[in-house]
């Protein structure tokens, strides 16, 4: 999932802002065994509706006031049924998908149906939406047959479809709310059929109120949930230590050591389905040293992915140089090139056999502060064979608009894999439709097509090795790690469950011993 949307800069938020305590300004709550206070990293809170991308931040709300058409068992990596009890495949080019009756729509906005469903997919094709260009490009046209029956037609056989288009893409709005209320106004506080509904949104905090009306009876457990967004993950951990929060994301690793040895709180380490990353941009400045993939090949080998896991993660993460990590389809080893230290003399044999002595480039990256640290120490190692980063931090929505408006030379960033399939892995970041670079070659094309039609599983994941091999020759990325997701909680809080995504924190299950 890229990390796009709203958000602010992190610079000036220091540790002593919890001098005054951290949630004034904050409805008064009476903390009890109902109630929830959940530090998140980031600004302020942004679009909150799936139908408009959305950032990682956003989606450890939203993900808590919607239910999709599937959800994932991320300990064997299949798909489950959730607002979908079922769907058939009559042809390669039908699928039929029967939805759970009775589910009701937050706020008295009625039940959930097919025409939501319908109207949800055709909202995202009228309006051209970033999941065009992600889970739902397959799509032809969507039909509903009668109240609970929705038949998508698909232009190509897509055999990930639950996974991506029906996973990823299969959250669903309201179409009466989100008519009634007009799409900018539901992006801010949408009317979803998840556990929880929205009660109030204010700059860096978001309330949750239980969904009376919930579908499945016992839960949520809690009565409410408040999040906040503290950029500093120093100041989120230290208001945890405090009590004023209750469970924190994304602490600096280099706590772990600590927290785990006290034993007060609760950690959970997940390895995640995402990795850290470069990305060059090959379509602007065609003049460019690193448009030379020799370049690219010479950056790749002055990296040492190990310094990297272990002087901005203390071990919370694992080196790679590919695209698939553990578990999926396509999957061999963590290093299949480029050698976990580096390897310097390569790396300034390929400069000079490139022509190239040194040169500078403006790279750019998020509000995260491990992000931030992590480019510096990059910025060092690359300065070894001649190059020089000109590092610009920026906050999200800066960032994002110039990655996805191809306005930039170089970044550095994290990514989420939003399924368990590698085409999520590789057809968003190497096809020429589908990338952010400007990279294009039409045999990287063919075979992700190819790869993205076969379903015989042996060929597929055949053609997924041919892939990652043509990859890592080209490096239009650089893989640098698969990090681990973490969060840390008080004792008393039971029933959490982690999830390899880190925009994926639910906590319907959650309640205090």
């Amino acid at each position: 999932m890229g990390k796009n949307g709203k958000g602010m800069t992190r610079r000036g938020f220091g540790a002593g802002a919890l001098g005054t305590g951290l949630l004034l300004g904050a409805p008064a709550i009476a903390q009890g065994k109902k109630d929830l206070r959940v530090g998140t990293w980031g600004g302020e809170f942004g679009n909150l509706s799936p139908v408009i991308r959305s950032d990682i931040q956003g989606s450890l709300v939203m993900y808590n006031v919607f239910d999709g058409l599937v959800n994932i068992n991320f300990k064997d990596r299949s798909i489950i049924p959730c607002m979908a009890l079922e769907w058939t495949q009559p042809d390669p080019l039908t699928w039929r998908i029967k939805i759970r009756e009775g589910v009701k729509w937050q706020k008295g906005f009625g039940e959930f149906t097919a025409e939501d469903v319908a109207y949800t997919f055709n909202f995202h094709m009228s309006s051209k939406s970033f999941q065009m260009g992600t889970a739902l490009f397959p799509i032809e046209s969507v039909k509903t047959d009668g109240k609970y029956v929705v038949e998508m037609k698909t232009k190509q056989p897509f055999g990930a479809f639950p996974g991506v288009t029906m996973g990823y893409g299969g959250t669903i709005i309201s179409e009466k709310a989100h008519k009634e209320m007009g799409n900018d106004a539901y992006s801010a506080t949408p009317v979803g059929n998840g556990p929880f509904q929205i009660e109030s949104k204010k700059g860096t905090e978001v309330v949750l109120a239980k969904h009376p009306d919930y579908w499945r009876p016992g839960f949520p457990k809690l009565d409410r949930v408040v999040y906040r967004a503290i950029p500093d993950s120093t100041t989120r951990l230290q208001a945890l230590q405090k009590g004023e929060l209750d469970f924190v994301t994304h602490p600096d690793p280099k706590d772990m050591k600590a927290l785990r040895k006290d034993g007060k709180f609760t950690i959970k380490s997940t390895p995640g389905w995402e990795w850290d990353y470069q990305q060059f941009n090959l379509k602007a400045k065609p003049d460019a040293a690193y448009q030379n993939k020799l370049v690219r090949q010479a950056i790749s080998y002055a990296i040492d992915r190990e310094a990297i896991v272990n002087e901005i993660y203390y071990g919370e993460a694992l080196a790679t140089d590919n695209q698939i990590p553990a578990g999926y389809m396509g999957h061999r080893q963590p290093l299949l090139k480029y050698p976990k230290n580096g390897d310097l003399k390569k790396a300034k044999e390929l400069m000079a056999q490139a022509g190239v002595k040194g040169y500078e480039v403006e790279v750019i990256t998020s509000d995260k502060d491990w992000l931030r640290k992590e480019l510096e120490l990059v910025a060092a190692m690359v300065s070894q064979i001649g190059i020089t980063y000109k590092i610009k931090n920026m906050d999200m929505g800066g960032f994002n608009s110039l990655w996805l408006n191809q306005k930039f030379d170089q970044h550095l960033e994290d990514i989420t894999l939003v399924a368990p399939d590698p085409d999520a892995t590789s057809w968003w970041f190497l096809h020429s439709k589908g990338n952010a670079s400007g990279y294009s070659v039409p045999s990287m094309d063919a075979m992700l097509d190819g790869a993205r039609s076969e379903l015989d599983a042996a060929k597929r994941e055949a053609m997924y090795h041919k892939i990652v091999d043509t990859t890592l020759e080209e490096c239009p990325i650089i893989y640098h790690c698969n990090t681990n997701n973490i969060q840390i909680y008080n004792n008393k809080i039971v029933g959490f469950e982690p999830a390899p995504q880190e925009y994926t924190e639910k906590l319907d299950t959650v309640s205090w011993s």
